[in-house]
């Protein structure tokens, strides 16, 4: 029997009449105590073959394959984009096969959650830079950081990113910095 036999056809988490809360109760309802821990996990797929590209990536080396963290479900999908240089479109059909592959993984069809880092942009290959957050404060121009913000959301969503990593994001408040 394939995961995707196993795969329960029907319950209320897939009625989608019903509100979300009450959908996400019956889904939590029905998962196993592993299903629910994986879907907090992730996987850098290409980590082990890109070089250099992130602080940390060494606590990585000795993770767990894609095929082994993808069983039973998993939460995110890290650096898809920012690992290796893709054009979009190229990134986009990648992380839609590995999507593919996390949704046939797991039995109840969950897909992960795409994250990139976006600071100063969507961090990869032929994206925008913009400055940091430093000059933004510096701007004394919040509609502008919208702005731009939303152009570096925008960037993400169009290739089927869910979640951008921007560690700084409390512009500065005292003046003094």
């Amino acid at each position: 029997m394939t995961i995707s036999d196993a795969r329960p056809q029907t319950g209320l988490w897939k009625d989608t009449s019903l509100p979300a809360d009450v959908r996400a109760r019956h889904l939590l309802a029905a998962m196993t105590p592993s299903e629910k821990a994986r879907q907090l996990g992730s996987t850098w797929p290409g980590h082990d073959t890109a070089g250099d590209v992130a602080p940390m990536q060494e606590s990585f080396r000795h993770a767990e394959t894609f095929e082994e963290a993808v069983v039973d479900g998993l939460g995110h999908l890290t650096r898809v984009f920012g690992t290796s240089p893709l054009a979009p479109e190229q990134g986009r059909a990648r992380l839609a096969a590995l999507q593919q592959k996390v949704v046939a993984a797991n039995r109840f069809g969950i897909p992960a959650i795409a994250h990139e880092e976006c600071l100063t942009g969507f961090t990869t290959w032929q994206a925008t830079v913009f400055p940091t957050s430093l000059a933004w404060a510096a701007t004394w121009d919040p509609a502008l950081v919208r702005e731009m913000a939303a152009a570096i959301g925008a960037g993400l969503a169009g290739v089927g990113v869910h979640q951008g990593l921007a560690p700084v994001l409390d512009v500065v408040r005292d003046y003094r910095w």
